[in-house]
């Protein structure tokens, strides 16, 4: 068996610096509404699936993410943002916004494999940094795979420091938050 190496990134949501590049034409940055959260769970599957890095822990950490959907689309009034192109939901960042949780990041920034390299991973990652921000957090932490695409070229943006730890994807135990 394959060991799964996982890195926490620690944001200092005090000193996040201004987004440079905004996103550009038709793509609007927004919270998601209620409905959209089958959407939400759809986009940020299929951007994982795409990301060989996940490879078989993708059916454990999907069952902890529809557990994480549900808990916070009920909850949150901004339980993830999202980024459209016109009608379509093409990326997605689903939010925890407790004090206390180990990943308020619940799937990092998601974005379908056709929008890629646009910077909209990076305009969704500073959009969620700076909604924790405005919920009172003083730090976020972001939990990704060591190698993924996350890992090695979004979550060091913005400040970040990253050290090893371990991750259960099991169930969380307490699954509301």
């Amino acid at each position: 068996m394959k060991l799964v190496r996982w890195r926490r990134f620690t944001w200092n949501l005090k000193e996040l610096p201004a987004l440079n590049e905004p996103l550009k034409g038709l793509l609007q940055l927004r919270p998601a509404a209620a409905e959209e959260r089958e959407q939400v769970e759809r986009v940020i599957l299929s951007a994982l699936t795409l990301d060989s890095t996940w490879g078989n822990t993708l059916p454990a950490f999907r069952a902890r993410l529809e557990n994480h959907l549900d808990a916070i689309f009920r909850s949150q009034d901004v339980p993830a943002l999202v980024v459209s192109h016109g009608p379509r939901v093409i990326a997605a960042s689903a939010i925890g916004a407790f004090a206390g949780m180990e990943n308020h990041l619940l799937s990092g920034p998601c974005v379908l494999l056709e929008y890629h390299n646009r910077g909209i991973g990076t305009a969704l990652l500073h959009a969620s940094l700076s909604h924790l921000r405005a919920t009172g957090l003083n730090s976020a932490h972001g939990i990704a795979r060591e190698n993924s695409i996350s890992a090695r070229f979004l979550y060091p943006k913005f400040g970040s420091s990253s050290t090893e730890c371990e991750y259960d994807l099991g169930l969380p135990e307490n699954a509301t938050t």
